[in-house]
């Protein structure tokens, strides 16, 4: 019995994840579609809370674990290979699904969505010579009872006119490690 009830609440679960990504557009054209986006988003998920880092990761879960997978959705043709999953991720609207993602996340830890800390740091021993660049700025944003950290960027404050810092900011070519 205690099966039934598990199963009835992880099939609810994904009623709820899957409802927040309805309106994710799909690019693909539909008579090709073999994996449907409901799935392909269900399968990622699963393997990411199982700890999977990379598509490679996700895919190998997905041919492992396809049983689980069809307690929760049909898969008839089974699960992606990882070219394929790749390509079918990267085709999605990138801000579109960060939008469902951040909304799902706020309906789960029940605070709102627009709840963001910005953060800034200077980065130690950073800054050249006496003359040379300034040190390096970094300013994160954080939502914080998601604990998702939403954007990190990495800038050099330009010195201005008559030796004053202004409000010229110089994004660098460096991304900022998430983790």
């Amino acid at each position: 019995m205690d099966d039934v009830a598990c199963d009835a609440g992880a099939l609810s679960e994904t009623v709820v994840f899957l409802s927040h990504f309805k309106d994710l557009p799909d690019g693909r054209q539909s008579a090709k579609v073999r994996y449907p986006l409901d799935e392909v988003l269900l399968l990622c998920l699963v393997a990411v809370i199982a700890g999977a880092e990379a598509i490679t990761d996700i895919a190998r879960f997905g041919d492992k674990k396809l049983d689980l997978l069809r307690r929760f959705r049909p898969f008839r043709e089974g699960v992606p290979a990882h070219d394929h999953l790749g390509d079918i991720l990267a085709s999605l609207d990138a801000e579109h699904f960060q939008r469902c993602f951040v909304a799902w996340v706020a309906s789960l830890t029940g605070v709102p969505e627009g709840v963001v800390a910005i953060d800034g740091k200077t980065v130690r021993r950073s800054k050249g010579s006496r003359n040379a660049e300034e040190p390096i700025h970094m300013v994160s944003a954080f939502a914080a009872r998601q604990r998702l950290v939403r954007d990190c960027q990495e800038f050099r404050v330009q010195v201005g006119i008559m030796g004053k810092k202004d409000s010229h900011y110089e994004p660098t070519q460096r991304t900022c490690d998430t983790k």
